[in-house]
């Protein structure tokens, strides 16, 4: 009988804070289109001398995340050295937390798209500094210390995963609990988001882990999940191939999609861990995690049940709604114009994403804004255009910077409401098609409905989707009887 395996899997989710200044100084964090090493001073170099300070905000991000993701806040934590030399790391050296991180034990509740729920265990989160940024051009490498010191949180997983479908999961769950928090923009796209994969197999039913591998420069939460099935399944054919799996880091080589040696992996002892000299313990005292938790914003959770209970929308809207904080706004602003939950949700979750998803752009860049939506949304409403007028005219705003009640006007858009205009039309419908009226009059009423939809669909086609769908239907019915 062959032997089966499972596959062990935790995460190393680096998150870039969205301070205004960097961890230890008061460098700005926004250097994205500045020069090269112009956001830099003496403590983010490393000079001699020079004393790091903690960043008040840093700490007050830090609780935000350690309370969204349900984690124990230590009272008392410090930092540590780590020491290694990357020509990166102008210290020669990490200022992280290794004895005792600020905070430990949190937890996420994940759930698949089979609706299998699981629980994934946060062992620690740590406050710690990025490096600076290597450029390797030719036969040169450069070195920008711009990112240097910026502040990061490192949130480490228990190894509770099991598959590329459960880590990819966690980490959608975790990228928008953090959002909602405000404290980091989450984007891989970006760099504020990075994350490392460790992996081991082991027979099934074993309660001993394999040989753990970690996997590195992953840049997609699609690279995560192909990454982790390509080096299961390397793992598992190197075990019965009589071969052993060393504890190693490999990199993920997202063209040929295989993982390449790096190098063996580093125990604690090889980073020679000892305790920062030049910073305090960090005390975090409990009236300022309670000030801290009352000024935290609406969480996913409370606003999927807000938008369930207030709104009375179906909970498949409001999950797809509430996915991302920047949805979920744009929704809100919509409706705050037309004052229809369940018709803004609707063309949201048709014509918006729809739309998005064929341009491939974010909410925050599309072409059609809440307030034009909400508009567009209102003249249907207001009986001035059909839903099927009001599709055209949201393709038309696509391009068009003009306001949409303009567009209606302008290009002869609005909705006939004229009994008289629209009765002429619905009798010319009905005499040039005396075999449907026919079939409708001799039909059962299973099949009725159905006649009487594709007279119906004359009429509008006739009056290019300008008559009022609801007297078309009812001069229609009352002919017909």
């Amino acid at each position: 009988m062959a032997r089966q395996w499972e596959s062990v899997i935790g995460l190393e989710v680096h998150l870039q804070l969205k301070t205004g200044t960097k961890v230890w100084c008061g460098c700005s964090t926004d250097y994205d289109n500045s020069p090269t090493n112009t956001h830099t001073c003496p403590i983010c170099l490393g000079h001699p001398g020079a004393l790091p300070k903690l960043n008040k905000k840093v700490v007050e991000y830090a609780v935000k995340a350690a309370l969204a993701l349900n984690c124990k806040i230590n009272n008392i934590s410090g930092f540590d050295r780590k020491n290694y030399f990357y020509p990166d790391t102008p210290k020669n050296y990490q200022i992280t937390q290794f004895e005792k991180p600020y905070c430990e034990k949190g937890y996420l509740d994940v759930k698949l798209n089979s609706g299998r729920e699981f629980t994934v265990g946060i062992t620690r989160i740590q406050i710690e500094e990025d490096a600076g940024k290597s450029i390797h051009a030719g036969s040169e490498s450069l070195i920008n210390f711009n990112r240097a010191s910026m502040p990061l949180l490192e949130i480490i997983s228990e190894p509770d995963l099991r598959s590329s479908e459960e880590a990819y999961e966690y980490l959608n769950l975790l990228k928008s609990t953090i959002k909602y928090t405000g404290i980091s923009d989450v984007s891989m796209e970006l760099g504020s988001l990075r994350c490392d994969a460790n992996i081991s197999v082991m027979e099934k039913g074993s309660k001993v882990f394999g040989t753990r591998v970690e996997v590195k420069n992953l840049n997609s939460f699609k690279a995560v999940a192909r990454a982790i099935d390509y080096e299961i399944g390397r793992q598992i054919e190197v075990i019965e191939n009589g071969g052993i799996i060393n504890q190693e880091t490999r990199l993920w080589d997202d063209e040929a999609q295989v993982t390449r040696i790096m190098r063996t992996k580093e125990d604690a002892m090889d980073y020679r861990y000892f305790a920062e000299p030049d910073l305090p313990k960090l005390i975090i005292k409990d009236e300022e995690i309670e000030k801290i938790r009352e000024s935290m914003p609406e969480s996913k959770s409370e606003k999927l049940k807000r938008f369930i209970e207030t709104y009375g929308l179906p909970e498949y809207d409001a999950n797809i709604l509430t996915d991302e904080i920047e949805l979920a706004d744009y929704f809100e602003r919509v409706l705050k114009i037309t004052n229809n939950p369940k018709l803004s949700s609707n063309w949201i979750m048709t014509e918006v994403l729809r739309e998005l998803k064929e341009s491939g752009k974010t909410i925050e860049e599309s072409k059609i804004n809440s307030e034009d939506l909400g508009k567009i949304i209102n003249l249907i409403q207001k009986e001035v255009i059909s839903s099927k007028i009001a599709k055209e005219l949201f393709t038309i705003k696509l391009n068009d910077s003009r306001d949409p009640e303009v567009i209606v006007k302008e290009e002869g858009m609005i909705q006939v409401v004229d009994l008289g205009e629209i009765e002429g039309i619905v009798d010319q419908v009905l005499s040039e098609n005396p075999k449907m009226v026919e079939d409708f009059k001799n039909s059962d009423e299973g099949r009725k409905p159905r006649v009487l939809k594709g007279l119906i669909g004359q009429v509008m086609k006739l009056s290019k989707g300008k008559a009022n769908p609801k007297i078309v239907t009812e001069l229609m019915e009352s002919k017909l009887k």
